[in-house]
């Protein structure tokens, strides 16, 4: 790990460069930043795309036994005499197993 320079250090060390040494090294970091800022841009832009298509996916969750009032949005899973079933489609009303709106998750047991 590499030692950062207190306040008074990195005064110290301002202090040792030459005026036309500080303009050198900051014209050469004014010409290297717009190369290193579309350098960052392009490799983040297919990571932002990429974040925001998955975001953009339904989310899975459980929201406990279906109920014939309550509004289930994409991706949501219920408990339904004895099964899980899932959906990727908005639905009010529509009891899981008597419509292609749910689909079984997990089968009830015999037990």
């Amino acid at each position: 790990m590499t030692d950062i320079p207190t306040p008074e250090e990195r005064r110290a060390i301002e202090a040792r460069v030459s005026p036309q040494r500080r303009a050198e090294i900051e014209g050469l970091v004014k010409s290297l930043a717009p190369v290193i800022g579309d350098f960052v841009l392009a490799a983040i832009t297919p990571l932002k795309e990429r974040l925001k298509e998955l975001e953009s996916r339904p989310t899975l969750r459980y929201l406990g036994i279906w109920d014939v009032s309550r509004t289930y949005p994409p991706g949501s899973f219920v408990t339904h005499a004895g099964s899980v079933w899932h959906t990727e489609t908005e639905s009010t009303g529509v009891r899981p197993g008597e419509s292609g709106f749910w689909r079984l998750a997990v089968k009830r047991g015999t037990k």
